[in-house]
């Protein structure tokens, strides 16, 4: 068996025979011997080894754009962020920082995925930072090789020092000093197509060879410096001895893809081979295409004279030399002007040779042929076409996420394979390495129900974050930041407010200000003597309260020594001044009235009442008498008392009942 792939050394020589032909009993007696009745032609180009099949599977992942397309989405889709669990949160911020600023993890992770799925393979292994020194074999003399660069050369795969301290020329003892300096570790993915396996069927073990290849083996044999210089001298005793590296099995991690126990042999089988045939039968229909678009797709136009009727012959009656130059000449002046109507002697007849192209093409079978492909890839064909959508019940959407998954815990493995390593190079604690959750799509009901069980306090905050892929420690800092600067504006909102209120009163108190200033002018200059309502307006504007003017009339004529009619003499002292009111002039009465207002703006009220009254007797032309003025000690009769008292009830809100209508 070569390369597990189940075909055997005699079946790769005996595949092609001059016995027979592709069918038993025909007539052809040399052609292609078939394996099987069952097999076709595409089985008769398969690899024979394991490096073949890598070497076609690099070709094709390179030049169809399914497999590549898929190959990309299945290393790129499935990758989600790093996460880094300590206790110390030190320590998970210099790993985070270590995995994703200096080692790039995640491009990594793609670069590694697309080994893994088109090869089947992927080969890690970690590079630690060195000196190479040179040693002088007479003197002793050492010293890093990149500082000395000039002294020495590299020829038959060994280095010639010139020494600095005794100036001998000889060959220079070599030592690589590995020294600790975490941006000096480098991640390596190594070749597939240069290793080579030792696998032990019984134990499960394998040693891992590699074969240095043939451009780095041409660097090192010419002696570039830039090259010699980085590369560990164990390479260079390999080439010396013409012999394969072995990897040590703690500095080496293998993933490969899963396949039939017989057909293991410690390697993966890539994800292209199922499809090779097929992709081979592709390329025969794409082939078989492009001929059709190269011979039949323009057609061919002929153009010839047409005899006008069946006696008539235009090849003995016309020159035909002269006739090709005049239709020649018709046809570019037509393309010149594509108005221009030309005029022929005879009919001219044409004839399309091809242009049938379109009823050759083969682009339903093509389609066909491409979903094959995709199904034999084993991804849907909406994941390279788009359109697809998350759903719970769908099989072929479930068995993708599984085939995910199971790829994400190989990814895991391997990083934490890689932090133990660096770990202990760099004397760094240990943590744990964990991936974001994945998930083949949002789920917005699945979303909704999380929620639910939220509200209903059945699942915490942190596991409804985690499904966002948010993480709860930071959403708290980021709330109290926020909750901070929320408070920190409406403070500000409110002292800009409470300035804002304060300038407010302070004009409304100036202009406050201002009008009394104006009122006391006014109350400063009243009506001269002898003016109408000088003496009114002088009585009226007098700052005595209206109380204090009545207490000044004297008792009461008619009641107790000890009670006062406050209400009558109210009433008495407001039908005065209503009687005086009438007197001013407009602006006086505004005036008059307002200083009443501040006084006692029940008197004011009871002067408008009657001024309001005395001024509608006079409009209506009745004729009004008006009590006489009682003097001090006399009592007012009550039938005045009665006529003067003013009703204080308020208007009645509805209509009174209307009469019924009379019968007729």
């Amino acid at each position: 068996m070569i390369g597990g792939l189940g075909i055997g050394p005699s079946t790769a020589v005996n595949r092609f025979a001059i016995t027979r032909g592709r069918l038993h009993g025909g007539v052809i007696t040399q052609g292609v011997n078939y394996p099987h009745p069952f097999f076709d032609i595409a089985h008769t180009y398969l690899p024979v080894s394991i490096k073949q099949l890598f070497r076609w599977c690099r070709y094709y992942f390179l030049t169809n754009p399914l497999i590549n397309a898929t190959v990309f989405k299945l290393s790129e889709y499935p990758i989600t962020d790093i996460t880094v669990v300590h206790d110390n949160p030190k320590v998970v911020e210099r790993w985070t920082e270590y995995f994703q600023e200096h080692l790039r993890y995640r491009p990594w992770q793609v670069e590694c995925g697309l080994d893994y799925h088109a090869l089947g393979n992927c080969s890690v292994s970690i590079g630690f930072p060195f000196h190479k020194y040179l040693k002088c074999q007479y003197c002793g003399f050492m010293e890093q090789a990149n500082r000395i660069r000039s002294q020495w050369v590299f020829t038959n795969l060994a280095f010639r020092l010139t020494c600095p301290k005794c100036g001998t020329t000889s060959e220079a003892g070599v030592e690589d000093f590995y020294y600790r300096d975490a941006n000096g570790i480098r991640l390596i993915r190594w070749n597939c197509e240069f290793m080579e396996i030792s696998y032990n069927e019984v134990t499960g073990d394998s040693t891992y060879f590699y074969n240095i290849p043939p451009m780095v083996k041409n660097d090192i044999v010419i002696g570039k410096k830039d090259i010699v210089e980085t590369t560990p001298q164990v390479f260079i005793q390999a080439l010396k001895q013409n012999k394969g590296i072995i990897f040590a099995k703690d500095n080496f991690f293998h993933m490969k893809r899963p396949t039939l126990a017989q057909q293991d042999r410690g390697w993966g089988i890539p994800i292209i081979l199922p499809v090779l045939k097929d992709t081979f039968y592709l390329q025969i229909m794409k082939k078989a295409q492009e001929a059709i678009l190269l011979e039949h797709i323009v057609p061919l136009r002929v153009l010839f004279p047409q005899a006008g009727s069946g006696t008539s012959d235009p090849y003995t009656t016309i020159n035909l030399v002269e006739w090709r130059d005049h239709v020649a000449t018709e046809i570019a002046r037509w393309r010149y002007d594509n108005n221009y109507i030309p005029i022929m002697p005879i009919p001219l007849g044409n004839q399309t040779i091809g242009g049938d192209g379109r009823a050759l093409l083969l682009t339903p079978e093509i389609q066909a042929w491409s979903e094959h492909i995709m199904s034999g890839l084993g991804v849907p064909r909406e994941f390279l076409l788009g359109g697809m959508s998350y759903a719970g019940t769908n099989v072929s959407m479930r068995m993708l996420e599984n085939q995910f998954i199971g790829f994400i815990l190989r990814h895991k493995q391997l990083a934490n394979w890689v932090m133990k390593q660096v770990a202990s190079y760099m004397d760094w604690p240990e943590a744990e390495i964990r991936f974001k959750p994945f998930k083949m799509a949002d789920d917005i009901q699945r979303k909704a129900y999380l929620f639910q069980l939220n509200q209903a306090q059945k699942v915490s905050d942190s596991t409804l974050l985690a499904d966002a892929d948010l993480d709860q420690i930071q959403e708290d800092e980021i709330m109290l930041k926020e909750t901070a600067k929320r408070l920190e504006a409406s403070k500000k909102q409110q002292l800009a407010m409470a300035e804002i209120q304060g300038e407010a009163q302070v004009v409304m108190a100036k202009s406050q200000a201002k009008a009394q200033q104006t009122l006391m002018k006014a109350q400063q200059s009243p009506p001269a003597e002898g003016e109408p309502g000088h003496d009114a307006l002088q009585q009226m504007g007098s700052p005595m309260s209206a109380q204090q003017q009545i207490q000044q009339q004297g008792p009461q004529l008619g009641g107790d020594s000890q009670q006062t009619t406050v209400g009558m003499d109210i009433h008495q002292y407001a039908q005065a001044l209503a009687q005086q009111f009438v007197m001013l002039t407009p602006e006086q009465q505004q005036m008059a009235l307002q200083n009443l207002q501040q006084q006692s703006p029940e008197l004011a009220q009871l002067v408008m009442q009657y001024a309001k009254q005395l001024m509608s007797q006079q409009q209506q032309g009745a004729q009004v008498q008006t009590p006489p003025m009682l003097g001090p000690g006399q009592a007012q009769p009550a039938a005045m008392r009665a006529a003067t008292q003013v009703d204080m009830r308020p208007q009645p809100q509805q209509l009174p009942p209307r009469r019924a209508a009379a019968s007729v």
